[in-house]
């Protein structure tokens, strides 16, 4: 009889990581409407206000994730849900761009922190012969938080306010506090590495930049979506962040051994492919018909891209150093979330957000297009 997976160590840092983004998740509606209505910002604005934790994030990844190696996951989790609410109870008093950027930079450090600390501890738990699959049963987590959070948060907007949405997030960012107990504390035998070096781990560069450049589409559809759904006449917009959230996790629990049976090249090319053609769709088809089905085409390509490319960083890393290579991975994905909304804010004040729903779509299709030429040269990919 093989490992089991479903152990009960594995399940509670699930649970602990789907709190943890439901309290981010219900910010994803908020934080918009809250910077273009309540604050005046325009497009612009609400980008680099959506994507400013992804630079402090990304700064910080590289030196956190040694960290988690010597001092423990247990830490690392510690940290980060401390941080996240912190900088979720600094929007409270927030009344400028300026104060918002400040508090989502806190958020940046917060969620390096967590996210290198949740991820390292579900791989601790898992048999190596099984990496994709519970990647894609605890990224499950991140999508349920996209389906409840959304539609949590804009409820109590809608009813409260948004300071009463961003309190409640952050009281949700502390859950798991209560449940970190099951992530490994401190290692018996602590790799000898510095603690404060800025150093990225090398079995992370190839995976990390394919990563990179696939999630700018992704991080386009995050900032606008709320705002695009309400602009095409969709009653409830965080209805469209529960449709992609189900469909992503739909797919992922009957298909959580995908990413290790078809290999990273292969996903990540069909990943791009539906999320290019779904992009597409929401920018040409400008109705709530459009929106919806735009979202189901793109949910099935954001399937399998993380499970896939992060399968492949655990695979390479030794165990030692593996909170420092998923520390310098996830990287990427701040940088992805920084900048993809800062672009596609720039598109969207030259032309409109149908016109930066087709960039997301192009840079999706370059991703494509380079997925062969940044992932072949390892011979170990199929």
């Amino acid at each position: 009889m093989g490992v089991r997976l479903f152990t009960r160590r594995f399940l509670l840092l699930c649970a602990a990581s789907l709190a943890y983004f439901v309290a981010l998740g219900s910010t994803w509606p908020v934080g918009p409407a809250f910077v273009e209505h309540d604050l005046g910002g325009g497009a612009v604005a609400v980008g680099l206000s959506v994507g400013a934790f992804g630079f402090s994030a990304a700064l910080l990844r590289p030196v956190i994730g040694p960290l988690g190696d010597r001092k423990g996951r247990r830490f690392l989790l510690v940290l980060g849900s401390v941080g996240v609410s912190t900088s979720l109870l600094l929007l409270v008093p927030a009344t400028s761009v300026v104060m918002v950027v400040a508090a989502r930079l806190v958020l940046g450090m917060g969620e390096a922190a967590f996210f290198i600390g949740i991820t390292s501890a579900i791989q601790d738990q898992c048999p190596p012969d099984r990496r994709g699959e519970a990647t894609s049963y605890f990224t499950v987590t991140l999508y349920l938080g996209l389906a409840i959070g959304p539609a949590l948060g804009e409820r109590l907007m809608e009813t409260s306010g948004a300071d009463r949405a961003f309190v409640v997030a952050a009281l949700l960012g502390l859950v798991p506090l209560m449940l970190i107990g099951a992530a490994p504390g401190r290692p018996v035998e602590p790799p000898d590495v510095p603690l404060l070096r800025w150093r990225l781990h090398r079995a992370a560069l190839r995976p990390g930049l394919m990563l990179f450049i696939g999630l700018m589409a992704y991080s386009g559809f995050l900032a606008f979506m709320a705002l695009h759904a309400a602009e095409m006449g969709v009653a409830s917009t965080g209805t469209v962040f529960a449709l992609f959230a189900t469909i992503v996790v739909s797919v992922r629990l009957l298909g959580a051994r995908l990413p290790d049976r078809l290999g990273a090249l292969t996903t990540t090319r069909l990943s791009m492919g539906f999320t290019s053609a779904g992009m597409l769709v929401i920018s040409l088809w400008t109705d709530p018909t459009g929106v919806v089905i735009g979202v189901v085409v793109m949910a099935i390509g954001q399937c399998f891209l993380f499970p896939a490319l992060f399968t492949m960083v655990v695979e390479t890393a030794p165990d030692s150093a593996r909170s420092h290579a998923i520390g310098s991975f996830s990287m990427s994905f701040d940088l992805a979330m920084a900048i993809g909304p800062l672009l596609v804010g720039v598109v969207v004040a030259l032309t409109d957000r149908p016109g930066g729903f087709f960039f997301c779509a192009v840079m999706a299709a370059l991703a494509f297009a380079l997925t062969g030429p940044i992932l072949r040269p390892s011979g170990t990919i199929q």
